[in-house]
């Protein structure tokens, strides 16, 4: 896989087949920091059917992008990871990628975007609820939060 797959504003999301979070610290800590802010333990996997997306701004590698197709509901995607290396961020690239993420999936035929938040990532839930995302009141709760756009279910 290669290519851009969506752009928006100066933000493109380039395909990739792996992210290899091991090669970049500050990624890793990126990934880390979105189940909880210090989070030192070991990252869980990515489910084997992740799709894995490079974000890119400015000629370089700003974060990543990881979306589970087909989840919850077959129509649905899941937003799995969406992280901005710390170097870059407060340039608003989370949101650019976001939204250009969901016109992508609408215009491919999907029902929704979803995203489940931990509820220990503060940041994650309060990022999500400014992009114009709302929690989903039917999400088993368990230790997230799921998030839809312009809803409640």
């Amino acid at each position: 896989m290669s290519g851009v797959w969506a752009r928006s504003q100066g933000v493109s999301i380039c395909a990739t087949e792996h992210l290899d979070v091991e090669a970049r610290p500050t990624l890793r800590q990126a990934l880390a920091d979105g189940i909880e802010r210090g989070f030192e333990g070991k990252l869980p996997s990515l489910p084997e059917n992740a799709e894995c997306y490079r974000l890119r701004a400015n000629s370089a590698d700003v974060g990543a992008l990881v979306l589970i197709p087909a989840y919850p509901t077959l129509n649905d995607v899941t937003l799995f990871a969406l992280v901005i290396d710390s170097e870059w961020r407060g340039n608003a690239f989370a949101t650019k990628a976001l939204l250009a993420t969901e016109r992508r999936l609408l215009r491919e035929g999907k029902k929704r975007l979803v995203a489940r938040v931990p509820r220990t990532n503060g940041r994650g839930l309060y990022f999500m609820l400014r992009a114009g995302f709302t929690p989903m009141i039917d999400a088993s709760p368990n230790d997230a939060t799921w998030f839809i756009r312009g809803g409640a279910s």
